[in-house]
């Protein structure tokens, strides 16, 4: 008998799913605190050259108030200041206080290290590290460190929970997150943190990857995408309470830990979470999946006749001799066409959803009600998914979040502002358009890829989807620093990327209502090699 056949006697979506799929649930807004939290503890705020303990006692600017003195020192360059004697020689006490320009003064780097603002944030690790100025790579370089984790622990993870189990591997995950977030919160200087944060972000993709897995396995094909969506609603609502937790926390460390020390919590976890009984069928194990099923019915006040489980299998598993690989995802053009679109589209939703997280500390206004309402506008997005999918489809709703959160960002990004709070304001509400838009997308490509490809590819096209993913999450650093180049530069490439993205999703198959497709043969009866 098919599996989802026994979970429709058992109940779907009954009461041991619900508590299980909600503890998982749990998890996820935890981990959106980890793959969010460089916004708050990596911020930079305001500084400029330190110009306390400057030696003018017998100067003629020793009476000069520190305001003074900084106008005097500090030029437009936060990372020079002019020369100490060259100050004292060309100061006026006639003119009074005020900004020297003259040719002869010249400019050096800080001397004693630099001044921050603790107006927004009392301690960050670019306050801490000093990451400004020529160390300044360093903050990008911690973001992509993260992102890269969050690579490897997608590709590890994911095989290790296939040959492992999803249980185990959720738990040594957990327990990963747990050191290296606590050591990250001591550490002294970049060197030690980087590495903990490597480690952060594998362990915060792995165990998100693997409870999102196991919540989709435990109900029936019905519930799926109602599961799926609140995994990721609770993962916004996460999104949301850092806001509050870094807003009460100001400094970095208290940060760090805040978001770490509750993954204990999940320790209980061991008395209710259970393996997957799909995982379990695949290994031949059928004595622990009866098990686990026979406690599913009881809680679900159902019973699960003992001829039930005979011959049971995983309607999802296609029995084949053949092995397959990467590269019959694009052995034939026409499977070649959908995996490339999928993965570019993966690729720009990373790049976009991200760019636009982190982007939030540079929009005008408070940086915490930003981030909470870039948080909140995921919720109706992903609510309008849940709702429409099956009723509208996938491809043109793909393809219009996509073009309309593309046209957002570019207008947000080159709307000029001039001191105008109005034209401000509206930058800050496109700019929340556009993460609405690019959430939605962010869902339905989630269930498109899924969809789309044959059952003995899936998981390998998957793997392949969620690397794209990755590395778009790796380039976002890097996009963010091209507004040194010209500001509105970064938002430009995100919305041009996610309209390019948005017309090429229209040539992906539409699957609402379609047989999932088996066999490479499925996805097109012509085998031409590329």
């Amino acid at each position: 008998m098919k599996f989802d056949d026994v979970l429709e006697t058992i109940g779907p979506f009954g009461k041991y799913q619900k508590i299980r799929c909600f503890l998982l649930c749990l998890f996820a807004s935890v981990s959106a605190w980890h793959a969010l939290n460089m916004v708050f503890i990596g911020a930079e705020p305001e500084f400029h050259c330190d110009n306390q303990n400057m030696n003018i006692s017998s100067s003629k600017i020793s009476n000069i108030s520190d305001a003074g003195l900084l106008e005097l020192l500090v030029p437009d360059d936060s990372c020079q200041q002019y020369d100490e004697k060259d100050v004292i020689i060309f100061y006026d006490n006639s003119t009074g206080v005020h900004r020297l320009l003259s040719s002869n003064m010249s400019t050096t780097d800080c001397t004693r290290g630099f001044w921050y603002s603790k107006e927004k944030y009392s301690s960050t690790i670019v306050s801490k590290f000093d990451l400004v100025c020529k160390r300044k790579f360093w903050k990008s370089t911690s973001k992509s460190v993260f992102f890269f984790g969050r690579l490897c622990g997608a590709i590890a993870f994911g095989q290790l929970s296939d040959r492992f189990g999803r249980r185990p591997i959720f738990f040594v995950g957990a327990a990963v997150l747990l050191v290296a977030g606590s050591v990250a919160a001591a550490a002294q200087n970049i060197y030690m943190f980087l590495p903990m944060y490597f480690l952060q972000g594998l362990a915060q993709a792995g165990i998100f990857l693997v409870a999102f897995t196991l919540s989709t396995e435990l109900v029936g094909p019905k519930y799926r995408l109602f599961v799926g969506i609140m995994i990721l609603m609770f993962y916004s609502f996460g999104y949301m309470t850092l806001s509050g937790m870094a807003y009460l926390l100001r400094d970095w460390r208290y940060l760090e830990l805040a978001i770490t020390l509750p993954v204990v919590l999940f320790v209980a976890y061991w008395w209710f979470l259970p393996e997957s009984v799909r995982w379990l069928l695949s290994q031949n194990r059928n004595e622990d999946a009866h098990k686990y099923l026979q406690k599913a019915a009881a809680t679900n006040g159902t019973v699960l006749p003992t001829s039930i489980t005979e011959n049971l299998h995983d309607s999802n598993t296609v029995k084949t001799d053949r092995k397959y690989y990467f590269i019959d995802l694009v052995r034939t053009w026409p499977m070649a066409k959908i995996s490339l679109n999928l993965w570019f589209n993966w690729f720009v939703n990373a790049l976009v959803y991200y760019g636009l997280s982190l982007n939030t500390e540079n929009l005008s206004g408070d940086p915490y009600l930003n981030f909470c309402i870039a948080g909140a506008v995921e919720i109706p997005a992903l609510l309008l998914c849940m709702v429409s999918l099956n009723k509208i489809g996938r491809r043109v709703p793909l393809f219009i979040s996509m073009c309309v959160g593309g046209i957002a960002c570019i207008l947000s990004g080159t709307i000029p502002i001039n001191g105008n709070s109005d034209l401000e304001t509206l930058k800050v509400v496109l700019a929340m358009i556009g993460k609405f838009f690019i959430t939605a997308s962010y869902g339905i490509i989630h269930l498109m890829t899924a969809e789309v490809l044959p059952t003995v590819v899936r998981n390998l096209g998957m793997g392949v989807a969620s690397m794209s993913a990755r590395i778009g999450g790796i380039l976002v650093p890097t996009m963010l620093d091209l507004k040194s180049i010209w500001t509105p530069l970064p938002l430009v490439i995100f919305g041009s990327l996610s309209i390019t993205s948005g017309i090429l999703a229209l040539l992906l198959p539409e699957t609402t209502d379609k047989p999932l497709p088996q066999l490479l043969e499925d996805v097109s009866s012509k085998n031409k090699r590329l």
